[in-house]
């Protein structure tokens, strides 16, 4: 209990939690992840062909695979907005700039992992 009330502690005075610029960005991830989550739940189809789940600029679609390598995706956004909030909560009493910068990044990974999400599940493959 008494680790409990330390973290408590630790936590009101970590001045991380009273930037407002940092709070902001740190509420668009969010709200990007949760988006990016519930359109994986909602739109991914289980189907019987293999889709494609990689695009590049020097060959357009170059691997397909299962269905459910899609959430991938949002895995991979979801972890690196709690490593990067971890990072930057940690680094903020020594450097705010960088820790802004973490944030920035995680807002910029959302969107990306967003447009490659939508991209890759609003094409219909001949499924209803």
């Amino acid at each position: 209990m008494n680790t409990i009330s330390k973290l408590k502690k630790e936590l009101q005075q970590q001045r991380f939690f009273h930037d407002s610029w940092l709070l902001g960005l740190l509420s668009i991830a969010v709200l990007g992840d949760i988006f990016i989550v519930l359109w994986s739940i909602t739109h991914i189809r289980r189907v019987s062909i293999e889709l494609p789940v990689r695009f590049t600029s020097l060959s357009n679609f170059d691997q397909l695979g299962a269905w459910y390598q899609l959430y991938e995706i949002a895995i991979i956004a979801v972890m690196i907005t709690l490593i990067n909030l971890f990072l930057a909560v940690t680094l903020h009493r020594k450097n705010r700039i960088l820790s802004i910068f973490l944030i920035v990044t995680t807002v910029m990974v959302v969107v990306l992992a967003s447009a490659i999400l939508l991209g890759f599940t609003v094409i219909k493959y001949g499924t209803n």
